[in-house]
């Protein structure tokens, strides 16, 4: 149980509910983040920074991992409070873009796989780092590593659709 009494146990907790209350307010609008930074809206700046350092930090953290296992446990806590860290933005992007554009699910359909992909990845993720043994564990490791190859997959079908190089029918 020594997992548990860890700093990053209660930061990855106190993250993960900050994701829920942060999206649920983005949601029922108690605050707006649809304004203009440069050329995009706020919250799709959140969004593109959170899918940056995601789509940057796993690949660097495979190849880390392998290359200096020496350093692992600081680059296991980077991963893991970066990812939660970037998790929480895209959960404000996803919440506000779900609120405003209700009128036209269609646009949210990519998007909503997208969101249910990467919480896939951070609940295995959890349970992976989190849960001291047990059967289910074999399975989650394969299921966090081959579900990230997914979230590259369908980030690059949601940037082209945000990008209209892919336009819904």
């Amino acid at each position: 149980m020594k997992k548990y009494r860890t700093l990053e146990f209660w930061l990855t907790l106190l993250l993960l509910l900050v994701a829920v209350i942060t999206s649920v307010a983005a949601y029922i609008f108690w605050y707006r983040l649809t304004f203009f930074v440069g050329s995009y809206l706020l919250i799709h700046w959140l969004g593109i920074i959170a899918t940056t350092f995601i789509v940057v930090s796993i690949p660097i953290h495979y190849v880390i991992k392998r290359k200096r296992s020496q350093n692992f446990k600081r680059i296991l806590k980077v991963h893991i409070i970066g990812n939660l860290v970037a998790f929480l933005l895209i959960s404000i992007h996803f919440a506000q873009n779900i609120a405003r554009l209700a009128e036209a699910p269609e646009r949210l359909g990519i998007g909503f796989v997208l969101y249910l992909v990467l919480s896939l990845i951070v609940a295995t993720g959890i349970v992976e780092r989190y849960q001291k043994n047990g059967k289910l564990l074999i399975y989650i490791k394969h299921i966090h590593k081959y579900t990230a190859l997914i979230l590259y997959s369908v980030m690059l079908i949601h940037l082209l659709e945000g990008f209209n190089i892919l336009t819904h029918t």
